[in-house]
């Protein structure tokens, strides 16, 4: 993605009203987003008659075109963002209806299950032990965050989790250089 047909379009677009394209083109963070903000400027290119290259030149020579390109872009894309919510309704829907209760009763159960052992292992154990005679041993917070991912991994997809575990690795290599 071109940076600077990113900002000549983020401008143009907040200009004309397009509220999508804009948020998407100024918070494009991470390489997830820059594909998203990419795909955006190629498309907006495409339909203004120029490519990814010379879109910052027909900005400034016919800034109209790309406007009519980010506002049909922009109604695009309100379309597949409203299909999306209706799937995910759908969805959360069917569930919801669904007789078998393990089908859809998991997340929750193990949302709450999660948050009692948390809030067990971080409040309740150490509070306790320091008025116990006997202290009561803990679950190891390896163990916590084991369990933790498996439940983001089975409920949101492994890339969650790969992701996560990417941007730890990220912030603690960063960490160590500075």
């Amino acid at each position: 993605m071109s940076l600077l047909a990113g900002g000549i379009i983020a401008v143009l677009a907040k200009e004309i009203g397009a509220p999508i394209i804009e948020g998407i083109l100024t918070r494009a963070i991470g390489r997830k987003g820059g594909e998203i903000a990419g795909t955006i400027i190629r498309t907006i290119a495409t339909k203004a008659g120029t490519t990814e290259e010379g879109l910052p030149g027909l900005a400034e020579s016919d800034p109209d075109a790309v406007k009519q390109a980010i506002a049909e872009t922009e109604a695009e894309m309100a379309e597949v963002w409203k299909a999306g919510l209706e799937g995910q309704f759908a969805l959360a829907e069917t569930e919801a209806k669904s007789e078998n209760v393990i089908q859809w009763a998991w997340r929750p159960g193990w949302m709450y299950l999660l948050a009692i052992f948390w809030i067990w292992r971080l409040i309740f154990v150490p509070l306790f032990n320091r008025s116990a005679v006997a202290p009561i041993e803990a679950i190891d917070l390896g163990t916590m965050l084991t369990l933790t991912s498996w439940f983001l991994a089975l409920y949101m997809g492994g890339h969650t989790v790969k992701e996560f575990g990417k941007s730890i690795a990220g912030a603690v290599a960063g960490w160590r250089r500075s």
